[in-house]
Formats: C-alpha cells, sequence, structure tokens
C-alpha cells in the first residue's frame, strides 16, 4: 500500500495545531486533536507510526461508549475523556504530536 503523506499531513497539522494553540484544558485539546484524526486507518501509517496511532486510538476510546435503550448516549470519546487522568492525557497530547513530527518528517522527504 502507498502512503499518502499528503493526506496523513492535511489530518496531523491541524490537529497539532489545536494541542499547541489552544488555552482549552488538556483533555479539550486531546479530544479535539483526536476527533480530528480518528477517521484516518492505522494502515494508512508507515509501521513505525502505525503503532503510534493505533495505540492513540486505544487509549481514547478505551471506556467505550455508553448506551441506554440501545441509543449511544455519551460516545466513546467522550466517555474516556471523563476517565482520564491529566497524565494520561498529558502522554496522549505527547504521542499526538510525536506522530505529527514523524509524518511530518516522512512528508517534506517526499
Amino acid at each position: 500500500m502507498t502512503i499518502d503523506t499528503d493526506r496523513l499531513w492535511e489530518k496531523l497539522y491541524p490537529a497539532a495545531w489545536k494541542l499547541a494553540r489552544s488555552a482549552d484544558s488538556i483533555f479539550d485539546r486531546i479530544g479535539e486533536a483526536f476527533r480530528g484524526i480518528r477517521d484516518l486507518k492505522g494502515e494508512e501509517f508507515p509501521p513505525e507510526e502505525r503503532l503510534i496511532y493505533n495505540e492513540i486510538t486505544v487509549r481514547m476510546t478505551r471506556a467505550g461508549a455508553v448506551v441506554e435503550n440501545g441509543a449511544v448516549t455519551i460516545g466513546a470519546v467522550a466517555n474516556t475523556l471523563k476517565t482520564m487522568t491529566e497524565t494520561e492525557a498529558t502522554e496522549i497530547a505527547e504521542s499526538i504530536f510525536e506522530l505529527f513530527v514523524q509524518v511530518a518528517e516522512i512528508h517534506f522527504k517526499a
């Protein structure tokens, strides 16, 4: 599979910008950053970056969605953010930024 670094860059740049430039809480920043990249698939990344992306995805959705009467009342990301510590949120922010940097290096070498 060919890696579309343009697509990865276009998704990750705004996510990194949100992390760096917002005055929102760390939870709001990683929530917004992840929402911007969550439609990516691990297969779209080179192997090393795929591991980082997949770990971020697992960590951001670990609590699962809240379903009541057959309907989702709280999504997996929102529910996970409610139970996350500030330390974990900071680690995820660092992982998103690391992913951005690695993709940028690949993108601009191409």
